[in-house]
């Protein structure tokens, strides 16, 4: 009898919890389904929501509820919603920002108790047809059928996916759906316009491509990382994947925590029917040569990429991995003038992504970029690999390092 009460009391403790959440409130007081559902469906609710990048849904009053103590800090200390770049070094299309008014609503509920409200005063609720939060995509390019990696190293596994062969497809955003988000570190997808690709995959179960796609004329088609999220590119300017052509998905997969599932990683195409004058392209500007001495604090490296014609940049994906701690990227143009593409003075591996300039900045043959990346490799950085600490080098493991922009960027002949 004495076990059953002991028992018993973790649930009256959540029964007493409960009671103080749905506890009575002055009328003016702010409600979920008031107020506050409508602020997580402006700022959270695109990731927060079931199989997608978030670790739990804020979809219903239930959910918020659970997490309402941790949501009152993350948004006071603008942890959330997540955004890397620093105000004033580059101008971005879908900067996220919770207003301050907002952030005073949510605390204020959390600090009443957490009302749930009227059921009348419920918005229509958001949708995520099939899980992608800008909607269904026009095309799924897909793995063919679902790889299981290594679960005591990591791979780089390429998979050759056909795209139309009736017509060419002009895209205006692509998105990415990892189908095991713990394993899948990033995907690079690249254009096969010559289909050699298919050879190297015969059966659909990909194949091992450290180092890049194993096929020469391939090039990149954008990047995926945790805490990427789909933008549109600018109106007039898209992704050319001609008739015909193959697009070769690159996963790398690292064992999480030991675990690996079986993965059928997804790509989403937005297509466009409206006249494209700026085919977009991308490239990487990259420094593979540096050594992050164990033990060091504050490891700076530096990488340039020189404009060999005049190019107009769209976008800018930095990238390290779990050493990195700031990254900020200059172009210095022809006439000396240097420009701040964009500054991340708190790096975190979790929340990457692909940053579009509301105004593409216009590069001339002469200018160039620099990336000055910065690396912590001593046991104060707790997202450190290896304790203790050891000598680190450029390397496609999870475990090594890297110092890499992806440019998106046009051409002024728009080919």
């Amino acid at each position: 009898m004495r076990r059953k009460a002991i028992l018993l009391l973790p649930l009256l403790v959540i029964t007493l919890i409960g009671a103080r959440r749905r506890a009575a409130i002055p009328p003016d007081g702010p409600t979920f389904n008031r107020e506050v559902v409508r602020i997580l469906q402006q700022n959270c609710q695109s990731c927060h929501h079931p199989d997608d990048i978030a670790p739990f849904s804020l979809m219903t009053y239930g959910d918020a509820v659970l997490h309402a103590d941790a949501i009152k800090y993350m948004t006071q200390t603008r942890q959330m919603p997540p955004w890397k770049a620093a105000a004033g070094c580059g101008d971005f299309v879908g900067t996220r920002a919770m207003a301050q008014s907002d952030i005073d609503t949510i605390a204020r509920w959390v600090d009443i108790g957490t009302p749930e409200g009227k059921a009348a005063d419920l918005p229509a609720p958001r949708t995520f047809d099939g899980g992608w939060p800008a909607g269904k995509p026009d095309v799924i390019l897909a793995m063919p059928k679902a790889f299981t990696p290594p679960a005591d190293a990591d791979e780089y596994r390429c998979f050759s996916i056909p795209g139309d062969s009736t017509k060419e497809m002009q895209v205006a955003m692509v998105d990415f759906r990892p189908g095991d988000r713990g394993t899948v570190h990033h995907i690079v997808p690249y254009l096969d316009v010559a289909g050699a690709s298919a050879k190297l995959d015969k059966n659909g179960d990909g194949f091992r491509c450290f180092g890049g796609p194993n096929v020469d004329t391939a090039t990149p088609l954008g990047a995926w990382s945790p805490g990427a999220r789909p933008t549109p590119l600018p109106e007039g300017t898209a992704l050319r994947i001609p008739k015909g052509a193959r697009v070769i998905m690159q996963v790398h997969y690292h064992p999480h925590f030991g675990r690996v599932a079986p993965d059928q990683t997804q790509i989403g195409l937005y297509l466009t029917t409206a006249p494209v004058k700026k085919q977009l392209h991308y490239d990487f500007i990259v420094n593979d040569q540096f050594v992050i001495k164990a033990g060091d604090h504050d490891s700076k490296v530096d990488a340039f990429g020189a404009a060999d014609t005049d190019v107009d940049v769209v976008s800018v994906y930095p990238h390290m991995h779990l050493l990195g701690t700031k990254m900020k990227v200059e172009a210095k143009l022809a006439d000396g003038t240097n420009v701040c593409m964009i500054d991340v003075p708190q790096y975190d591996f979790n929340w990457q992504g692909q940053y579009i300039y509301k105004t593409p900045l216009h590069i001339a043959v002469g200018g160039f970029i620099h990336i000055e990346a910065h690396f912590d490799n001593s046991t104060d950085n707790w997202h450190n690999p290896s304790s203790p600490p050891k000598d680190v080098r450029w390397g496609e493991q999870t475990t090594d390092e890297m110092c890499v922009a992806l440019i998106g960027y046009t051409t002024a002949d728009g080919k």
